[in-house]
């Protein structure tokens, strides 16, 4: 990785974000939790094949880079400005995904990188956060730390923060970080409630576009630490761009 056909050469931060896509090991873990709400109920066995996911969300460099090759305009600029070290914001499901799955920016992303970049599904998303130790509450543990996490649960925080840093930052055993906390994080899957039967590679329902899409990980501006468990959901229209929403990838198929 990358594929012999890539194209990524031109384009050095998303090379780089290749590049360091981590492997996350198949195995099968009880999604949802008992202890949230009820959103989060029933629990359910999901066992998932291997795939690689994003070591940090994706940058403000990344998306620039995107917006140049495609003309695509920049977003609506943060409060904060264009930080090419930050996750970028402002960004809605469709602007990634594209409408009816063409365009967008994965469309471009897959094609430069030569095999198929996506949005993690929910199911991958939970999963890879436990980093392999599926008996606690939070990426780190069962307690909640503030000094993992960017968030506004004890410091009111008014940006984003840079995916690399010396503080407020933690990586798990899969090398992710924020994987909790500094942007919401969009996944693939329209919300739904769950179901109590086992599935394998869920990818979500297929139908039911008023629920919105999944948003994983907390972000920067909750002040609550509910919001940064592992088994934490929320959704938010296709077409919504906040400045609290962000994204990272995913390869489905280890390559």
């Amino acid at each position: 990785m990358p594929a012999s056909n890539s194209r990524l050469a031109n384009y050095p931060a998303i090379s780089a974000y290749v590049a360091a896509m981590c492997p996350i090991p198949s195995g099968t873990f009880q999604m949802g939790s008992l202890t949230g709400d009820c959103d989060q109920r029933p629990v359910h066995n999901v066992s998932l094949d291997t795939f690689r996911m994003g070591a940090t969300p994706v940058t403000v460099a990344i998306w620039k880079e995107y917006c140049a090759a495609t003309g695509t305009p920049l977003a609506k600029t943060p409060e904060w400005g264009w930080l090419d070290d930050h996750p970028v914001v402002n960004i809605s499901w469709n602007d990634i995904m594209g409408l009816d799955g063409k365009d967008g920016f994965c469309t471009w992303a897959s094609d430069v990188a030569g095999f198929r970049l996506t949005l993690p599904t929910e199911a991958q998303f939970e999963y890879a956060s436990f980093g392999g130790v599926y008996d606690q509450e939070f990426p780190w543990g069962n307690m909640f730390d503030d000094s993992k996490v960017w968030s506004s649960v004890t410091t009111q925080r008014t940006s984003t923060a840079p995916v690399v840093r010396q503080s407020a930052i933690y990586q798990n055993a899969y090398g992710l970080t924020d994987i909790a906390g500094n942007v919401y994080q969009w996944c693939f899957d329209l919300y739904a409630p769950y179901n109590a039967a086992a599935q394998t590679d869920p990818t979500g329902p297929q139908a039911i576009p008023s629920n919105g899409h999944c948003l994983r990980g907390g972000t920067w501006k909750y002040n609550n630490p509910c919001y940064f468990r592992c088994s934490s959901r929320d959704r938010g229209g296709a077409d919504v761009a906040l400045p609290i929403y962000g994204f990272r990838l995913v390869v489905r198929a280890v390559i």
